[in-house]
């Protein structure tokens, strides 16, 4: 679960990398913006359906090509660092749980 947090942390930081980085275009803020939804919205689809995750591996290829071709330095490198981050966290597999280690943990049995 917290690689689907993670996830969605990405994608807000691929929308507020225009202010951080500075862009000096239109082009480039509405791309980092519009992708960073993308991203946060499947994000959030993914904490409900596991499953969904791989489906962030879309826009990280686009972020990986797009940010190769990028004129301006800061955004293809934000774009690129992005993409590469979502690929690794589409991969991170959802963490078990087993309700009753606690209990059994402290030495109360059911």
């Amino acid at each position: 679960m917290y690689a689907r947090w993670g996830t969605f942390a990405i994608g807000m930081g691929l929308v507020l990398a225009p202010l951080v980085v500075g862009y000096q275009e239109i082009g480039p803020i509405l791309h980092d913006v519009a992708i960073g939804l993308v991203v946060c919205i499947l994000a959030l689809a993914a904490l409900e359906t596991p499953a969904l995750r791989f489906l962030n591996a879309l826009p990280a290829a686009w972020l990986v090509w797009t940010g190769r071709l990028s004129n301006h330095a800061g955004a293809g490198l934000a774009e690129i660092v992005g993409g590469a981050l979502l690929v690794v966290a589409a991969l991170v597999p959802r963490a078990r749980v087993r309700f009753g280690a606690e209990r059994e943990r402290a030495g109360l049995r059911a």
